[in-house]
């Protein structure tokens, strides 16, 4: 599993992750990656405030999780159930994968794998990004209108 996270100015490092995740994986995970990120975005937005994104996969939510959030005092989008489309890194996600599998492309190696994903996310266009940040509105308005239904992002 690979954790992640994008925002206007640009990407984490991608964070492999190593056998069953649980929410205190997970915030360790976010410790390492998420928090000097957002910090960093803090920096360049000036009195702006980051929200930060997820779903609500269990180690997402769970008390422990939210509590390690609060703490560090990262602002959380609320999230719908069941709506995969809104949040762009699924779309960052897809690019990837089909990146990395072009043209029926095999691993025989974990390595290689990961060296190939690792150079795919490298190669992500900035402006790519950009593009699925500017949706995000359109997203949350487009989910409005459906109430809730599966809106095509």
């Amino acid at each position: 599993m690979i954790w992640a996270g994008v925002n206007w100015y640009g990407n984490t490092e991608l964070v492999f992750l190593k056998g069953k995740q649980n929410s205190i994986k997970y915030t360790g995970t976010l410790r390492q990656s998420l928090l000097p990120f957002m910090r960093e975005l803090q920096s360049k937005i000036g009195d702006l405030t980051p929200i930060f994104q997820q779903d609500n996969a269990s180690i997402h939510s769970s008390r422990h999780t939210k509590d390690f959030l609060t703490a560090e005092n990262i602002t959380m989008l609320s999230w719908p159930a069941k709506s995969p489309d809104l949040n762009i890194i699924e779309n960052v996600w897809g690019l990837l994968a089909r990146r990395v599998y072009a043209n029926g492309r095999q691993f025989d190696k974990p390595s290689d794998l990961i060296a190939q994903i690792k150079h795919e996310w490298s190669q992500i266009d900035p402006a790519y990004i950009k593009k699925l940040v500017r949706s995000v509105p359109k997203r949350l308005e487009a989910t409005r209108l459906l109430k809730g239904a599966k809106t095509g992002y």
